[in-house]
């Protein structure tokens, strides 16, 4: 009959949906507190709200992944940020990184500060901070392991350490970088996402770099200038 007909399309709609939640169940996860640095001086100030501090993109993962990141004015935040498709969503298989200009670190520079804004499926898609290819993990640590269901792959950031899952507010988090004094590195925020289901992403309102000491500077004497002519 015509109901039983009804009936059974129901039914099979409901298997449908079924398999695939049962494919990729929706995953809560735990958000880790976001910590700020104990700076008491700053040696490196890229306020994004002023302009792009000089950041560039890069390719993060050699087997692809979309570009995401974007510089412009956050229509949430009304300033301008660096976030991952600014205005709207993420698309899915993204892989994109963002890199910040080379820097010296030191007793005054050991110490890096961000202001960001986290929006990301949990679990299956997410971002981390490295140098040299090297994740480096905030104080407090990272949410979790991102995409830990082996039939999805995020670009970039597949089974390492990130951010994933929804702060939904701005924060700060502090990383320690005294384990490269002496060096000048640049560091990455890379962020990926797999095959399905999209949010906002990763917004980065500022980056500081600095320390529990000022940075010294040179002193310069009339005697040392003329003793080089």
């Amino acid at each position: 009959s015509g109901s039983m007909s009804v009936l059974l399309t129901a039914l099979c709609i409901c298997a449908i949906v079924g398999v695939a939640t049962a494919e990729k169940p929706v995953i809560l996860g735990t958000q880790i507190d976001r910590l700020p640095c104990d700076m008491t001086s700053v040696a490196y100030d890229w306020d994004f709200a002023v302009d792009d501090g000089g950041f560039t993109t890069t390719t993060c993962d050699p087997t692809g992944g979309l570009a995401v990141w974007g510089y412009g004015i956050d229509p949430v935040a009304t300033t301008s940020v660096w976030g991952t498709v600014i205005g709207g969503l993420y698309p899915s298989d993204s892989g994109d990184g963002l890199v910040s200009p080379p820097f010296d670190v030191g007793p005054g520079s050991n110490m890096m500060e961000v202001s960001h804004y986290v929006d990301i499926e949990t679990n299956y898609d997410g971002c981390n901070v490295s140098v040299d290819g090297t994740v480096i993990a905030p104080m407090g640590g990272y949410d979790g392991v991102i995409s830990t269901s082996t039939s999805y792959y995020a670009f970039c950031v597949d089974m390492e350490e990130g951010y994933t899952g929804h702060a939904n507010v701005w924060a700060t988090s502090c990383w320690d970088l005294s384990a490269y004094d002496g060096q000048t590195i640049q560091v990455e925020f890379d962020f990926g996402s797999d095959s399905s289901v999209t949010y906002p992403g990763w917004y980065l309102g500022y980056v500081k770099v600095g320390g529990m000491t000022a940075t010294p500077t040179e002193q310069t004497t009339w005697g040392t200038i003329k003793s080089l002519y």
